[in-house]
């Protein structure tokens, strides 16, 4: 299974900083006020012990040196 790190560039017309990931999706998927103008995957992994981010582990149900785990 492959993993995919996808950059999004996203135009509001609020300032983000102040609204968690959840309302920004909102507010794009609605097509309010802000609009994604770009995605791209910016890298591609095969295992997830190869993912460099503590949160994105802990999202795939592991750590690092422990994500044979989330394998099944």
């Amino acid at each position: 299974m492959a993993y995919y790190k996808v950059l999004f560039e996203v135009w509001c017309d609020w300032d983000p900083g102040e609204s968690d990931l959840e309302e920004i999706v909102r507010h794009v998927g609605l097509g309010e006020d802000a609009i994604c103008t770009l995605r791209t995957v910016v890298k591609v992994v095969d295992r997830p012990q190869d993912i460099e981010n503590e949160e994105a582990m802990s999202f795939f149900g592991g750590e690092q040196g422990n994500a044979d785990q989330s394998q099944g």
